[in-house]
């Protein structure tokens, strides 16, 4: 599911677009190669996944976010620091080995009065997309800060 290059260099933009009319005041993409990478299969589902995880940072309230990607990798990070980020991690790779959701956004869900319902897509489109492809998404914590990172053959 490889995609015309016009289309595949336009989703950076769409996507900083689409954050930055949502509070994200800075969206930057490191694109360290495209024309092996548009040949690939991930190519197609690209857009989507990193769509998921920027709404992600996103959401939590990030104000900046990096997104690397280079033929065989993925990056995703923002500014926000978690109160305990041990713990976001411990519920981000339980969605990751078990494929449902559960929700990482305490605050919100204890706010609306919902049950855990969340991290669907994480679970559905990232890691979904990504196992089509031979592909992982792992998380870890630098200085407080959660990054995404994937990678695929």
């Amino acid at each position: 599911m490889s995609v015309e290059k016009e289309e595949f260099l336009n989703f950076p933009e769409d996507i900083k677009n689409c954050l930055k009319g949502r509070g994200v005041e800075n969206v930057d993409f490191d694109i360290r190669s495209t024309d092996q990478l548009i040949n690939k299969t991930i190519s197609g589902y690209l857009p989507e996944i990193v769509s998921e995880l920027t709404d992600n940072c996103m959401d939590k309230g990030a104000k900046n976010i990096v997104v690397t990607l280079t033929d065989t990798s993925l990056r995703v990070e923002d500014d926000v620091i978690e109160e305990d980020p041990e713990k976001k991690l411990k519920l981000l790779n339980k969605i990751i080995n078990t494929k449902k959701g559960i929700t990482t956004k305490d605050k919100m869900r204890i706010a609306s009065g919902s049950g855990p319902g969340g991290g669907m897509g994480i679970a559905a489109i990232v890691i979904g997309y990504l196992e089509r492809v031979g592909g992982k998404l792992k998380y870890f914590s630098e200085g407080g800060r959660i990054i995404a990172e994937a990678d695929w053959e």
